[in-house]
């Protein structure tokens, strides 16, 4: 565990810069760096993730102050000296250890602050937002992970998968297994379940100093919620292995297995960052699917099926921002795997670490002057335009905007091209997003909003109050798409309606403390940059992002071509 860490580690210093290159390399746009970030990392990655934030953070240009977890201090110190030995300043990154909550909250409410990273709780991520509702950002937090087992799974490769994925690190990985979701036939199959029980029993549990253990401690032995899970059955529920503690002060708790378990009890639906795993009975995987959305969560998810039919369906349907087939739902690799989840599991704009444009979320992008295009003469709400100026964005808008939607945002890619293993990245559509409209924002802005958000196939609302001057106008150019409509309403109701909203775009940072503090309650992001003519910046506000693994081989033999 310890060298895959330092190893991806390695791997954001590597790719941050490089990724970085891209957006330079647009000509429309210029950047500049937000200031200082503000990284706080997890305790179970003491390494990777707070370096990958760091990276992140230095390569867009930007200072960065470090709160590492306390109990990972050590680690956090060591490898900021690496990068001070390697040159870089102590004024642009500087590691602290507040002495108590007090010094936090003041930390996370200073104005000098322009965006923070977390790894951590979904309450730790909410806290931050009360205490500083216009800072942006970026978390990755809990996971509630699934992996479903089909009928046409191959069980020897599913029960491999299913153990690296529950009990690596000791279960106390974000995107750790902790359901197991097994179709009827499945789940009665007695040999599956011997299988499942000697797997999981053959794991050696004890020390980190004794090598022959692959299963070591847990962080903490005052872990309540996972005592009330081991102490308490309830109805239907059994230990197909049950839970033992191998040392006694119960730091160390042996892989456990949980049988019986339903959806609504306390262990389907609760964190417990532990070495237990909970089996669930579920009909067909339309009824599995539907349990792993049921969470709050949506981290990773996993299915096990030599199906092509059953995988088609399973990708269309699941609510995660990492999908995994025939393999383990742990280790996202960087670039290869870009990592971040959905609904409770994440917080921000949408883009995943590792990804090719996290480093984009620490800078402010600005539009130069905008090349004249004059073999366009056909262009959206060209009618609306009076002024040059305008006319050159909307022209040079339309061409950037199509070309990244055809280029970039509509397509599944796979760029590492790993014989054995499809690595694919796409993006999707928001549920629901809102546009919400400043009587005085600049119209050009607004119809670049409209036409971005258009070609997504997010379902927009355009929101706006009564006293709109262009009122006319954004209600026509509306109009004209079908995933897009007008709601005329004043603040009030607006923010009143706000939960129904995955995302809110802006056209600037001016809306109101009571919109900013609503959208801190409910956990939702506000894009307040200021729309640019870039596709490739532009379209990204208005779409979330999806990793994909699928792993295709058999046993390291590809038998026949497999179909995507």
């Amino acid at each position: 565990e310890g060298d895959v860490e330092v190893s991806e580690g390695t791997d954001f210093c590597r790719f941050y810069p490089v990724s970085m290159k891209a957006f330079e390399a647009l000509k429309s746009v210029s950047y500049r760096p937000k200031g200082i970030i503000w990284v706080i990392p997890p305790w179970n990655f003491p390494f990777a993730i707070p370096v990958g934030g760091v990276a992140a953070g230095l390569a867009s240009g930007n200072s960065v102050i470090l709160k590492p977890a306390t109990v990972a201090f050590p680690v956090a110190w060591l490898f900021a000296q690496a990068f001070w030995d390697a040159g870089v300043p102590k004024d642009a990154l500087q590691v602290v250890c507040p002495a108590d909550r007090n010094s936090l909250n003041y930390l996370s409410a200073h104005p000098s602050i322009k965006h923070t990273i977390l790894t951590g709780g979904t309450d730790t991520a909410f806290k931050l937002l009360k205490n500083s509702p216009r800072t942006p950002l970026s978390a990755e937090t809990g996971g509630k992970n699934a992996i479903i087992v089909t009928g046409s799974a191959d069980q020897d490769h599913a029960i491999q998968n299913i153990i690296t994925s529950a009990f690596s690190n000791a279960g106390q990985k974000c995107s750790a297994c902790s359901l197991l979701l097994l179709d009827k036939k499945t789940y009665n199959d007695a040999t599956f379940q011997t299988k499942l029980k000697d797997a999981v029993t053959s794991l050696h549990t004890g020390s980190v100093w004794d090598t022959d253990n692959v299963i070591g401690p847990m962080i903490a032995n005052d872990n309540d919620k996972l005592l009330y899970a081991i102490e308490h059955l309830e109805e239907g529920e059994s230990w197909l292995v049950p839970p033992v503690f191998a040392d006694e002060k119960k730091y160390i708790l042996k892989p456990c297995v949980k049988w019986g378990v339903k959806q609504g009890n306390y262990t389907f639906k609760t964190e417990l960052f532990a070495p237990l795993l909970s089996v669930v009975c579920i009909e067909n995987l339309e009824q599995g699917i539907k349990y792993a959305n049921s969470t709050e969560y949506g981290l990773t998810s996993g299915l096990q099926s030599l199906d092509d039919k059953e995988i088609a369906f399973w990708k269309d349907h699941m609510e995660a921002g990492n999908l995994y087939i025939n393999r383990s739902i742990t280790g996202a690799i960087v670039r290869r795997q870009p990592f971040g989840g959905m609904k409770r599991s994440a917080f921000g704009a949408g883009v995943k670490a590792g990804g090719p444009n996290y480093v984009s979320c620490f800078v402010e992008f600005n539009e130069g002057e905008t090349p004249k295009l004059s073999n366009v003469t056909e262009y959206p709400f060209k009618k609306y335009i009076t002024k040059e100026q305008d006319r050159v964005r909307l022209q040079y808008a339309s061409q950037s905007y199509a070309k990244a939607w055809i280029e970039d945002f509509s397509i599944e890619k796979d760029i590492s091209l790993i014989i054995g293993e499809w690595n694919t990245f796409r993006y999707l559509p928001l549920k629901s997003m809102a546009i919400r409209l400043l009587d005085d924002d600049n119209l050009c802005d607004t119809l670049l909003t409209i036409y971005a958000a258009s070609l997504t196939k997010t379902k927009i609302t355009v929101s706006l109050s009564a006293s709109h001057p262009d009122m006319g106008i954004i209600k026509e150019a509306a109009a004209a798409f079908g995933n897009m409509n007008v709601s005329v309403q004043d603040e009030s109701q607006f923010v009143a309606g706000m939960k129904q909203y995955e995302r809110i775009r802006a056209c600037s940072a001016r809306l109101s403390d009571v919109i900013f503090n609503k959208a801190a309650e409910l956990g939702l992001y506000i894009a307040t940059e200021k729309p640019v003519t870039e596709g490739r910046i532009e379209l990204l506000h208005y779409l979330k992002e999806q990793s994909i693994a699928y792993e295709y081989h058999r046993y390291g033999s590809i038998i026949e071509e497999v179909k995507r």
